[in-house]
C-alpha cells in the first residue's frame, strides 16, 4: 500500500495517548454484558421478524428450481426471499460476488434464500424444508495447483518499497540455502458477536443496525446494491463484538 502524502498531526504525535492512562469508554459495557450488539437491538423497531440465510450446497453452477411449498406452509413463516422475487440487486464494489445468488452460483454457501418468520427458531426450522435442484459445473478448487498462475493483487501484491543489501547475491553465495514453502490451515473468524443486521424502512429511507467495521464504505455499498441514493441509507454500529476484517464489507445478512 502506498502512502504518498504526509500524515496530518494526530493524537499520537501530540503525545496524548502513548504513556497516558486513557479510558476505554466501551470497556465496562462489554465486560458486564450490557453493550447492545446488533442482534440485541430489540428496542429500535417494533414487531421485528427474523431472517435465516440459506446457503448454496454447491460451489459453482446454476439453480434449476427451488421448491418452497413446504417452507411457505411452515409455522410462523412470513416470506421467503430469493433471486426470483428480490428485485434487482447490484454487486457491491467491495464484494467479489453477488450477495444473493441465483440462478447462477458463484461460490459455496453463497446465500440463495432468506426465510423470514416470526421467531428465529421458526425461520431456521423452515429453512431446512427448502428443496433445491442444482446443475453443478466444473470448477477450479485446488489452490496449490493454481499458485503458479496467480496474479498479485494490485493493492497489496506489488514489490517491496524498500530493500537493504543484495539478497539475491548473498543467497546465491551462501554455504547453506533453504528454499521452502510454508502453509497454514484454514482458519475461521471467532468473534463473540456473529454477523447480524436489523433493517427497517421509513418511507424510502433505510436504517441498518449492524455489526460493521467501516460505516462510510458500507453506506455507499448498500446504496449501490439496492440502487437507492446514499443519503437514504443510515448505518448504526456503536459496538462490534470482534470483526478481524470479516466485517469490513457488506455480507449476506
Amino acid at each position: 500500500m502506498k502512502f504518498e502524502t504526509a500524515a496530518t498531526t494526530n493524537p499520537i504525535d501530540q503525545l496524548k495517548v502513548i504513556g497516558k492512562s486513557v479510558s476505554r469508554i466501551d470497556g465496562p459495557l462489554k465486560t458486564t454484558g450490557t453493550a447492545p450488539y446488533a442482534y440485541e437491538r430489540h428496542d429500535v423497531v417494533a414487531d421485528q421478524a427474523y431472517g435465516y440465510v440459506v446457503g448454496s450446497a454447491i460451489a459453482k453452477g446454476r439453480i434449476k428450481s427451488i421448491d418452497l411449498s413446504a417452507v411457505k406452509a411452515a409455522p410462523g413463516v412470513l416470506a421467503v426471499v430469493t433471486a426470483e422475487n428480490a428485485g434487482k440487486l447490484d454487486k457491491g464494489r467491495l464484494n467479489t460476488a453477488k450477495l444473493l445468488g441465483g440462478p447462477e452460483i458463484q461460490h459455496y454457501h453463497q446465500a440463495i434464500a432468506v426465510v423470514v418468520a416470526q421467531t428465529f427458531e421458526q425461520a431456521r426450522a423452515a429453512a431446512e424444508l427448502i428443496r433445491v435442484d442444482y446443475a453443478p459445473e466444473q470448477g477450479a478448487f485446488d489452490l496449490a495447483s493454481l499458485m503458479d498462475k496467480a496474479k498479485p493483487n494490485p493493492i497489496t501484491g506489488g514489490p517491496g518499497d524498500t530493500a537493504v543489501g543484495d539478497f539475491a547475491a548473498a543467497f546465491a553465495a551462501a554455504p547453506v540455502r533453504l528454499d521452502a514453502r510454508y502453509s497454514t490451515p484454514d482458519e475461521a473468524h471467532a468473534m463473540m458477536e456473529p454477523h447480524a443486521t436489523i433493517a427497517a424502512w421509513e418511507g424510502d429511507k433505510l436504517t441498518l443496525w449492524t455489526s460493521n467495521q467501516m460505516i462510510a464504505w458500507n453506506k455507499a455499498e448498500m446504496a449501490k446494491i439496492l440502487g437507492i441514493p446514499a443519503e437514504n441509507v443510515r448505518l448504526d454500529s456503536p459496538f462490534i463484538g470482534g470483526g478481524f476484517g470479516g466485517k469490513l464489507f457488506p455480507r449476506a445478512d
